[in-house]
């Protein structure tokens, strides 16, 4: 008996709960189905732009590149350059928060700003992040999706004690685990869809809720830093660079060294090379990555010193603290990057799966909620 209330309880908890967080859960999942593939799609846009090489044309320098930027920004001495290892390449360039793609060979611009491809993802983020809200709103928004994503947990945890048939057999296992090749009505279509969807995204979704827990709440970093003993690390910050001139080392020079280090320590085969300068006075940082997507496994940082070209340190994940390690790895589960393209394609694919979830549980608590009414004759 108590069983039977219980599970009654759960039911209309689910019920109700889905239909008021519903439109917030498609939002997200379906803002992240579009997500998908952003790495990808911003870096052919900006393939669009590969030039040819002529004869006794030589690639920009770093140092060309720097003071390209430094003559249309000379406030701007934080400075990102995004060497990417292909014959002609654009140079993506940013000085502060102005961005260009550069010709590798003349350093004529050929694009301002990130482009229609980024912009758009841009445009998707925020409303995947903050409803698409702006300055003080911003936290409104960002805390709806928060809490919205703690009830999909909810709905999910619950949702699977729903699914458990009230008796273990062939028939039933295969009602809850199989789509039938016909359907009586569309009520039973939407109910087995949610149940055979449900059932296999589960795993999937639950990971891409509980790591997003991260992106919103204090709590959720304290719980994981905690459980490696360790304190939610403070952001480092350094007394602002005004300008560039005290580097006295090319910056070509550093690049060449960060080349050689990269050949030398297993990414000779590297995709992408990214500087930064004016982050911190006297030191360059180069982030080394074999791959296009950031994943941290494949990528570490190299930071030499401007002045004499020493090499301060390098840092991969493996350096990192068991908390940070355990961070990062959730930050690229969450997309599905940590597993590469193969785990995007299950991540994008369970957020599809998860609009479709959202649709049938709507439609099926309308169908409860509000019963149809008989036609008299």
């Amino acid at each position: 008996m108590f069983l039977k209330l219980f599970k009654k309880w759960v039911f209309w908890t689910h019920l109700v709960i889905g239909v008021l967080a519903g439109l917030f859960i498609f939002i997200m999942a379906f803002t992240g189905a579009i997500l998908t593939y952003e790495r990808q799609i911003v870096e052919l846009s900006e393939m669009r732009f590969t030039v040819d090489k002529f004869d006794q044309q030589h690639t920009l320098s770093t140092d060309e590149v720097v003071a390209i930027l430094q003559k249309m920004h000379p406030d701007e001495p934080h400075i990102y350059i995004r060497w990417v290892n292909r014959e002609g390449a654009a140079i993506p360039a940013w000085a502060g928060k102005h961005s260009y793609l550069l010709h590798p060979y003349s350093g004529a611009v050929l694009r301002e700003g990130e482009g229609v491809a980024a912009d758009f993802f841009h445009v998707v983020t925020d409303l995947h992040r903050y409803l698409l809200l702006h300055g003080p709103a911003q936290t409104v928004g960002k805390n709806i999706n928060g809490y919205a994503n703690l009830l999909f947990i909810f709905l999910l945890l619950s949702g699977a004690y729903l699914w458990i048939p009230k008796r273990f057999n062939r028939s039933a296992l295969k009602g809850r685990l199989l789509l039938a090749k016909k359907y009586k009505h569309t009520q039973q279509r939407d109910r087995q869809w949610h149940f055979v969807f449900g059932f296999w995204c589960l795993p999937i979704l639950l990971v891409l809720s509980l790591t997003a827990t991260l992106f919103h709440f204090d709590w959720a970093n304290k719980a994981l830093y905690g459980a490696f003993s360790q304190d939610v690390p403070v952001r480092e910050r350094h007394p602002p660079v005004s300008d560039l001139s005290a580097d006295t080392q090319p910056y070509e020079v550093l690049l060449q060294e960060a080349k050689a280090h990269a050949h030398n320590n297993g990414a000779a085969d590297w995709y992408s090379i990214w500087i930064e300068l004016g982050n911190k006075k006297h030191v360059a940082r180069f982030y080394i990555d074999t791959s296009i997507g950031h994943r941290q496994e494949l990528a570490y940082s190299l930071y030499l010193d401007t002045q004499t070209g020493d090499q301060i340190r390098t840092l991969r994940k493996s350096d990192w603290s068991p908390g940070d390690q355990a961070w990062g790895t959730a930050r690229f589960l969450h997309t599905g990057e940590y597993f590469g393209v193969i785990g995007q394609t299950i991540a994008g694919i369970a957020s599809l799966l998860c609009c479709l979830l959202v649709y049938t549980g709507i439609v099926l608590a309308w169908q409860r909620l509000v019963p149809r009414r008989k036609v008299k004759t």
